[in-house]
């Protein structure tokens, strides 16, 4: 299947989801996560999910990382390229581009001072190329910070055998954690 057409398979997908299912595989992507050798780090970069998409619901993740004292940042889209903004637990959200919450007020970080990113995905293979809303945002994004950064792709869905016309521009995952498991690639 092209891209387009596992875009448009697994948007249908999340939808069949219930809220209640979303909450509990939710829940259980941070459980997979606090097994993982990923929180010596101190810079973390978490997406804010979008509640009318059904994505992953990262803000358990965020506040397990404010309890662990770590930098936080959240992206931002402007003039059509993302930027990471710090956060703490007082920051306030508007909805931005797309209706993505963003920061009302902000502090821009460098993004080769990320650690780990957690980003938001539609679906991966076994090789861990993603597929997101097709803004190529992310991919734009990685390009700017470390080639050391630990990319970690949240999921509903396990990995699938291969995507078709993957681009040199993707820039594939380190990890993808589902409820169920964590694929190192």
């Amino acid at each position: 299947m092209t891209k387009s057409e596992l875009r448009t398979l697994y948007k249908s997908k999340r939808k069949e989801l219930s809220s209640e299912e979303v909450n509990v595989i939710s829940l259980r992507i941070l459980e997979n996560l606090q097994s993982m050798q990923i929180w010596g780090n101190s810079s973390f970069h978490v997406f804010i999910p979008i509640s009318n998409q059904k994505e992953i619901n990262t803000l358990p993740i965020i506040d397990y990382l404010f309890h662990l004292e770590k930098q936080v940042s959240v992206p931002k889209v402007e003039e059509d390229r993302m930027l990471s903004c710090l956060i703490n637990e007082n920051t306030e959200f508007e909805s931005g581009k797309f209706n993505v919450p963003e920061p009302k007020s902000f502090q821009l970080i460098d993004s080769k001072q990320i650690d780990v990113i957690f980003m938001p995905m539609l679906i991966c293979d076994q090789n861990g190329n993603r597929i997101g809303y097709g803004g190529g945002y992310y991919d734009q994004f990685l390009k700017d910070c470390r080639k050391d950064i630990i990319k970690i792709g949240l999921n509903f869905f396990a990995p699938i055998p291969k995507i078709e016309n993957i681009f040199e521009s993707d820039v594939p995952l380190d990890y993808c954690v589902t409820g169920e498991e964590i694929v190192s690639f």
